[in-house]
């Protein structure tokens, strides 16, 4: 995998992130996926992650209409075909990070299968 791969899965999920596209952020999940969210809540698979996904960014959920930006912190590849990326994320056009709600650090074991790039396990870390 290149780092551009892996630019390419975080800016995805961070276009998702950002319209509230629930099913486009569970499409870049492999179905037997975990995922620990920003609150702690463990998804144990696809299916159940679409629909924490969906509450979230639903009208009137948390994340509706909230912004945020990641910036690629490192890459490590641990086979040729898994590979670990650790990004921060911030609302978009924070200004100070120690007063930023979404300030945090996501980290996603990316996996591929055929030629297709996508996320195996992840977890959102809130920074305080």
């Amino acid at each position: 995998m290149t780092i551009d791969a892996a630019v390419r899965v975080l800016e995805r999920y961070e276009g998702a992130f950002n319209s509230n596209d629930a099913e486009g952020m569970n499409a870049l999940f492999w179905d037997d996926s975990t995922f620990v969210n920003f609150s702690g809540n463990v998804a144990a698979d696809r299916d159940e992650l679409l629909t924490k996904q969906r509450f979230v960014f639903g009208v009137g959920g948390p994340l509706h209409n909230i912004n945020v930006q990641y910036h690629l912190e490192k890459t490590i590849e641990l086979t040729p075909t898994f590979v670990q990326v650790v990004a921060r994320q911030r609302t978009r056009d924070s200004a100070d990070p120690a007063q930023d709600p979404m300030h945090g650090v996501v980290i996603f074991t990316l996996e591929q299968r055929a030629s297709e790039w996508r996320i195996r396990t992840g977890q959102n870390t809130p920074v305080q």
